[in-house]
């Protein structure tokens, strides 16, 4: 290697790495490739749909589904909202309220968890259409019954994510805690609480789409309103572009409570969301 080299090297290593500008596209790809995912599968749907000649009987493209949808709005969409909503927010907050307390309790003591470990694996994955007609029976038609539905289906991801979050709490952050004389309280409030909190939040998302089916579930089998009324209606009357306008309404639902949970997320475990970026 020459002198002139060397020198070059040596400035090389020297100089400061500017930082790559990245473009528009470049910095909101994250927001942008959904977007543009979806607005491609629309677009590659409707045109199948209108070359192909699909039966409007059988299923239906996105103008036809617009056109449901049109529909619904002008008739019982508003109330079978309303109704299905609260079924959905009044499981959802009774099952945090199950879930919380019982997870927490389970994952600090080791003999509850031996206990009641099995039980709770059990129900988890016991099929929630084998206890809905009990359900029915016991709670009646109305919205007694499809709240015990999400209640049973929706409590247990939390409680099993909260569980596991408290056992895998960092054992060296307990010492290093302890070490400096923090109690109880200070323990859970600094180093439990921010390690359960990504637990709880997965929890969280999967007890969202559990409880949404147990809504559908209990309004398919017995009920008078509600949006899974509305789609087994339109579906034994084969009016598939208000069917498939009714599971896109729960699928937009669906999808807004989990971006809300990502914020929450990323306001209540910010290193959490960092470390996702980063990976």
């Amino acid at each position: 290697m020459t002198q002139q080299q060397q020198r070059i090297q040596q400035v090389g290593r020297t100089l400061p790495v500017q930082p790559q500008r990245s473009g528009w596209l470049v910095r909101h790809q994250q927001r942008l490739l959904p977007i543009a995912t979806v607005v491609a599968i629309l677009a590659i749907w409707e045109g199948l749909g209108r070359v192909a000649g699909w039966n409007p009987l059988f299923f239906s493209y996105p103008s036809q589904i617009w056109s449901g949808g049109l529909e619904l709005a002008q008739g019982p969409l508003w109330s079978d909202l309303r109704v299905s909503g609260t079924e959905f927010l009044l499981g959802m907050v009774i099952s945090v309220l199950i879930a919380v307390p019982v997870g927490l309790v389970m994952g600090t003591s080791k003999r509850l968890y031996w206990a009641f470990d099995p039980i709770v694996s059990a129900l988890y994955s016991t099929p929630v259409l084998v206890l809905a007609p009990m359900l029915v029976i016991w709670f009646g038609l109305g919205i007694a019954s499809k709240v015990a539905i999400v209640v049973i289906l929706s409590t247990f991801p939390v409680m099993i994510n909260l569980t596991e979050g408290v056992r895998n709490t960092d054992r060296v952050l307990l010492r290093a805690a302890r070490s400096f004389g923090a109690n109880r309280w200070n323990l859970n409030r600094d180093v439990v609480l921010p390690s359960v909190t990504p637990f709880f939040i997965t929890g969280l998302r999967l007890a969202v789409g559990r409880a949404m089916i147990g809504v559908i579930v209990g309004e398919y089998i017995a009920s008078t309103q509600g949006i899974g009324y509305q789609i087994n209606a339109d579906a034994e009357l084969f009016a598939t572009s208000r069917y498939l306008a009714g599971v896109m309404v729960i699928v937009i639902f669906s999808v807004a409570v989990m971006e809300l949970l990502k914020f929450l997320e990323k306001r209540m475990a910010p290193w959490r969301h960092r470390e996702l970026v980063r990976e």
